[in-house]
């Protein structure tokens, strides 16, 4: 039996890249219309997934299932869903899984349909210079909580899945690139469309509902190609809200299929059918009936502000020109001891409070100023709202995006923190600002993410 879907939520990062502005860089031309969004240089598939899965709400603590889907792990053997299930704030006892490829979105949707729990999806796509890939790529992460409910709170419901896939070199990605190489569009297109007819008719044989969708979309790597899939399935809406992202957020990999879900919960209505195909190695489609209106989002925050980047600071953050480094020490590595020993503070920002006097420690300490010894509780700061006391520039940082901020941050009550502010430039900041918290990457040695929280500008606006 499958579970009801119970919330969603998305992450978009602060930053886009206009399609005018890569086409000026590279012919002189400005060029093209829409943008891009693009992760910070301190972004990557886990931090923005544990941005949209905090951000689903009351619930998350007690699932018992993690399903984490990107192509763009920033490690490999090791399990990066680890990561991300001991900064989302999941109980220890949760099974969590990494799955990876174009399909693993849909994969991770329909995984935690049946089990339960969080599918969470992420991905950073990159294209050769000038490429359709390139321009047409976009970041972002989505997550989405599946569990058992009787009453008023289910979102929506799945109403079956199909499969058909098919053993066909569409889109490709060899380990230590950073972009795909792309088949012969002509014979992929046909290949994939053959599939997502056979797969419409199959989800219409398995869940009995053969009428044609109130809502659908189709994320597949070529844009134009999307909307023609999506219009041969054809349905009351979708087309808006799949050439809307694809015109202002770009293909996001994995994580393109959530997104394109999430949006259209947003405008769904009680007893619509949204039917969402994967079109990629065949075709995967899941179809829902939403269970009350819209929108559900409830506090996500994807971040519409949207700063714009030239190409060469886009170029810069993604690793394909190296800037001169700053003249300083050489950074220690990820030590797993003191990682492990201090998990919760390092991936939960969970520091101490004292249970005789009810002092607050940050990070946790064992021992209080009132003379109590091991009397304490976890109290994490992560959902808190900051404000800064002073802050400071540094000019002269070994920062992908100088200068490097920080700030001391006040919690009221529970005492302050120095921290490196991220998603702002000195004139964003001032004194007294609120700030939230945000999981970042902070450096890498060897090629190896180390990760703690940082803090960021909170008047941001919702999309």
């Amino acid at each position: 039996m499958t579970k009801r879907l119970l919330a969603y939520a998305t992450y978009l990062p602060h930053y886009r890249l206009t399609r005018s502005a890569v086409n000026a860089a590279l012919t002189g031309t400005p060029r093209g219309s829409g943008a891009r969004t693009v992760a910070g240089y301190d972004e990557d598939a886990v931090s923005m997934s544990v941005a949209a899965i905090r951000a689903l709400g009351a619930g998350v603590g007690e699932a018992d299932h993690l399903y984490f889907a990107t192509t763009n792990s920033p490690l490999l053997d090791k399990s990066c869903s680890l990561i991300v299930h001991a900064a989302s704030g999941m109980h220890g006892r949760a099974f969590a899984l990494d799955l990876t490829g174009l399909r693993s979105g849909l994969g991770a949707l329909k995984a935690a349909s049946e089990s339960g729990g969080v599918a969470a999806a992420a991905d950073l796509r990159t294209g050769r210079p000038g490429s359709a890939e390139e321009a047409d790529g976009g970041d972002g992460a989505a997550a989405f909580l599946f569990g058992d409910s009787d009453g008023d709170d289910a979102i929506a419901e799945v109403l079956g899945s199909a499969s058909v896939p098919k053993e066909v070199m569409d889109a490709w990605r060899t380990p230590g690139t950073s972009y795909a190489l792309i088949g012969e569009d002509r014979f992929v297109d046909h290949v994939l469309a053959q599939a997502v007819q056979e797969v419409v008719t199959e989800i219409g044989t398995r869940s009995g509902r053969t009428e044609t969708p109130t809502t659908s979309v189709v994320s597949t790597l070529n844009r134009r190609h999307a909307s023609s899939l999506r219009a041969s399935i054809g349905s009351e809406g979708g087309s808006e809200a799949q050439d809307a992202h694809r015109e202002n957020t770009g293909y996001c990999g994995a994580a393109d299929l959530g997104l394109l879900l999430a949006s259209a919960l947003d405008t769904a209505k009680a007893g619509d059918t949204i039917l969402v195909v994967s079109a990629g190695g065949g075709a995967d489609a899941l179809l829902l009936r939403v269970l009350k209106d819209g929108p559900f989002a409830g506090d996500r925050r994807p971040d519409s502000a949207g700063r714009e980047i030239g190409y060469h600071q886009y170029l810069t953050w993604r690793g394909l020109v190296a800037r001169e480094p700053a003249r300083r020490p050489e950074r220690p590595s990820v030590a797993p001891p003191p990682a492990y020993r201090n998990s919760g503070w390092k991936f939960g920002l969970t520091g101490s409070q004292c249970l005789e006097c009810g002092k607050v420690y940050l990070p946790p300490a064992r021992v209080c100023a009132c003379g109590a010894v091991d009397q304490t509780k976890p109290f994490s700061i992560a959902d808190l709202t900051g404000t800064i006391v002073t802050q400071t520039t540094d000019g002269v940082s070994d920062s992908p995006a100088p200068p490097a901020l920080a700030a001391l941050i006040d919690f009221g009550t529970t005492g302050r923190l120095l921290l490196e502010l991220t998603d702002a430039s000195p004139a964003d900041v001032a004194d007294g600002a609120e700030v939230e918290m945000t999981f970042r990457r902070t450096y890498a040695v060897d090629d190896v993410p180390n990760y703690f929280w940082k803090a960021r500008p909170k008047d941001r606006s919702p999309q």
